[in-house]
Parts: structure tokens; C-alpha cells; sequence
């Protein structure tokens, strides 16, 4: 399982994700009465859970597997962008059109669809087979954040009691970028000390979506943190 978070403020939307990759093995036990046993292995820390689609400036993140179709979830979408979506595609479109093409794997892997039509903000959760707008309700834009996967860390932050206090309605776009950030590196080192796998980890990646333009703040491959 991985993290992937997205804010959303009246200038723009901040969609981030670490870059660790793992598999589950089943060991098969030696003896016939003995329990099966399962381990979680890092096989990587280079994946790709942001991307910038090139027909439309809109964003898709994903967590939980990291392989569907024997490919990497990034090459997912760039296929399902390829065979699906088109350059006219708003971004509910584009959401509904991602929920009916990954519906076989809706136990396994959640998204984040966003970008902006007519200079409107939408952000889209897709799980377990539903697409819900989460940024609008009852005729209201509606400004947060929104994060799925590895939910502990960020959960203790901003849902917990006493949770962070934070207005979004107010939030520069830089400072949406740093709290993006600022949740993934906060779930990496919250697992560094927890007593269970580490599944985030890696470079993180930020993609930034306005009104005008879709690009990298951050890519591990196009644009890397400077040491």
C-alpha cells in the first residue's frame, strides 16, 4: 500500500505521491499443519503514482497496487489515456471513463482524477467502483484535502482530535505545495518508527494543476529534488 494526497485551494491543485513499490509473497510452509505466511518486500523505490495526462491538463494519482494488467500503474494510465480519453474530455469524463476502465481492479487500487473545466476546480476519488467529486457540495466549491492508502499518519494530523487547524480557503498555492509534501514525508517517517512494513517511501512527486496550466513541481525523472 502507498500514500497519495491532494489539496485543493482556490489557486490551484497540489497532487502528490511517494515512489516505493512492493509485492506480497506467500511462503509456503514446510510443514503440513503449519500456517501460511505472507511478507511484504520493496522491489522499488522509482515508481510513478502522478501523472499529467497529455491530451488534457489533468491529473490522475493512484495507490494500492502497483502492478494491474502486468504492467506498472503509470503505463496503466498511460494506455487507458491512449485508448480512452480525449482531447474534448472534461474531467468528469475522464474520471467516469478511468472507474469503467479499471473496474476489474476496484478492490485493489484507488485514484485521484483532477484538473479544471472552465476555469471550475473538480477533484474525483475513485474506489471500489464509485467515482465521488470530492470538492463540491451543495452548489458550493468546496477547498481541503483528500488522501488515500496509508491513511494513519495523515489521518492522527488532520482528523484526529485535537486535529491540525488549517484554512484551505485562505492557502497560497506554495503553501499547498509544501503541505502536500509536507503529508507524504510525514507518512514516510511515521512508518520509519512504526512496527509494520514500510510501504512509503522514496522521492516524492508533485504535480500542480491551475486554472492556465498543468505542471511539475516536482518528477523524480523530469525535474529532481535538488541535493
Amino acid at each position: 500500500m502507498s500514500v497519495i494526497c491532494t489539496i485543493y485551494v482556490p489557486e490551484g491543485i497540489v497532487m502528490a505521491a511517494e515512489s516505493r513499490m512492493t509485492i506480497t509473497a506467500t511462503m509456503k510452509p514446510k510443514e503440513d499443519n503449519a500456517p501460511t505466511q505472507t511478507s511484504i518486500f520493496s522491489i522499488s523505490d522509482n515508481a510513478q503514482k502522478v501523472v499529467l495526462l497529455n491530451k488534457v491538463k489533468i491529473g490522475i494519482s493512484a495507490c494500492g497496487a502497483g502492478i494491474l494488467d502486468e504492467i506498472t500503474i503509470a503505463d496503466y494510465i498511460r494506455i487507458f489515456e491512449i485508448q480512452e480519453v480525449n482531447p474534448r474530455d472534461g474531467v468528469m469524463v475522464v474520471a467516469d471513463k478511468l472507474r469503467r476502465y479499471s473496474s476489474k481492479y476496484s478492490k485493489m487500487v484507488q485514484f485521484h482524477v483532477a484538473g479544471y473545466n472552465d476555469d471550475e476546480p473538480f477533484l474525483y476519488a475513485i474506489s471500489n467502483n464509485e467515482c465521488k467529486r470530492l470538492n463540491h457540495k451543495d452548489g458550493q466549491i468546496l477547498y481541503g484535502a483528500a488522501w488515500n492508502g496509508e491513511p494513519v499518519a495523515i489521518n492522527k494530523l488532520l482528523s484526529g482530535q485535537p486535529n491540525m487547524q488549517t484554512n484551505f480557503k485562505i492557502m497560497p498555492l506554495k503553501d499547498a505545495v509544501d503541505f502536500a509534501d509536507f503529508l507524504i514525508e510525514t507518512t514516510i517517517k511515521y512508518q520509519r518508527f512504526e512496527m509494520k512494513p514500510k510501504t512509503c517511501g522514496g522521492d516524492i512527486d508533485v504535480l500542480v494543476l491551475t486554472k492556465d496550466e498543468g505542471f511539475w513541481h516536482r518528477h523524480k525523472v523530469f525535474k529532481p529534488r535538488s541535493i
